[in-house]
């Protein structure tokens, strides 16, 4: 058996079992693939996918394949209609990492809120900036009314820890069925982002929700509302928001997630001292990696003992 992984990262290509064969590769800022690439999948079983598109060009050379993995719980990257013309499963994860994403996303919320990062560099630099960080103004998450854009599985376990703090939640959702055994209040998006003091981004990303997030949208926020986003980064738009940020127009922003990653080193976001930026590290804590690898080999097992793997993702 062969696993190639369309991965920036190869390192998970370390747990690929003994006895099986591996590749990693990933495509160029065009989205495209080198021949080379190319042709390591001709004799694929297994695609074990990150960010990296899977399309035409991909699964016309995999002629062997028998299963796409999607390493995560979004799928926006895979032409899931292709494989599935191809008679190829596309299967994703959906909850091995919703409570790592949740204790992401209230670091970043507890972060913004006390000034954290601003305070590290100021001590680094040799200051005590009591007056600096107090006089902008430090602030308690109890009380604070926290709009989740998205109540599944990440913006529930979000919730629950929002509620340990006492916090106020109410959430917008697309889907009818959502919801949780916690006291939330349902809210149009255009009253969340009009009355919260923190809006948290927790869903997938689609053609109906690209750019949710825009210009008009930001405009209607609170000028001392934090945006944060965990989930994905074409869901706000990016410009609008440094403008916003640079100009006071909302307080703040917390980034995990980008349009475009990595992201370019002249981005605006880059030079707003009121955006707390990661990596899209949100989910990759040791202990998330480890249950993602377990569940990835766990469906590679199944399909090559005859069985349907599991959290399949269907197609239009």
């Amino acid at each position: 058996m062969k696993i190639v992984y369309l991965l920036q990262n190869p390192g998970i290509a370390s747990s690929t079992p003994e006895g099986w064969e591996s590749a990693v590769i990933s495509s160029g800022a065009d989205g495209r693939y080198t021949e080379d690439d190319l042709k390591k999948v001709e004799d694929a079983d297994f695609l074990a996918v990150g960010l990296e598109p899977v399309g035409e060009e991909i699964l016309d050379r995999a002629a062997r394949l028998k299963l796409v993995q999607r390493l995560g719980r979004g799928h926006n990257n895979i032409d899931v209609d292709a494989a599935s013309r191809r008679g190829v499963p596309v299967c994703s994860m959906p909850d091995f990492n919703a409570a790592t994403v949740a204790e992401h996303t209230l670091m970043l919320i507890l972060a913004l809120l006390r000034r954290v990062f601003e305070s590290t560099l100021l001590m680094k630099a040799g200051r005590w900036p009591v007056r600096e960080v107090v006089g902008s103004g430090i602030f308690d998450l109890q009380g604070k009314i926290v709009g989740l854009v998205g109540l599944g599985a990440i913006g529930g376990a979000v919730a629950a820890r929002l509620k340990a703090f006492d916090a106020r939640v109410c959430y917008y959702d697309l889907r009818e069925s959502a919801g949780t055994d916690l006291e939330l209040e349902p809210a149009s998006l255009e009253r969340l982002l009009r009355d919260s003091d923190l809006v948290s981004l927790h869903i997938p990303l689609t053609t109906e929700t690209q750019g949710l997030i825009g210009r008009e949208e930001i405009a209607t926020m609170k000028r001392s509302a934090l945006l944060i986003n965990t989930a994905r980064g074409a869901l706000v738009d990016e410009a609008a928001l440094a403008d916003a940020l640079q100009r006071g127009t909302i307080a703040g922003a917390a980034l995990d997630v980008f349009s475009d990653e990595p992201l370019d080193p002249s981005h605006p976001l880059r030079r707003c001292r009121n955006a707390l930026l990661t990596p899209h590290t949100a989910g990759q804590t040791r202990e998330a990696m480890n249950r993602m690898v377990a569940m990835m080999l766990e469906n590679m097992q199944r399909v090559c003992r005859g069985e349907e793997p599991m959290d399949i993702v269907r197609g239009n």
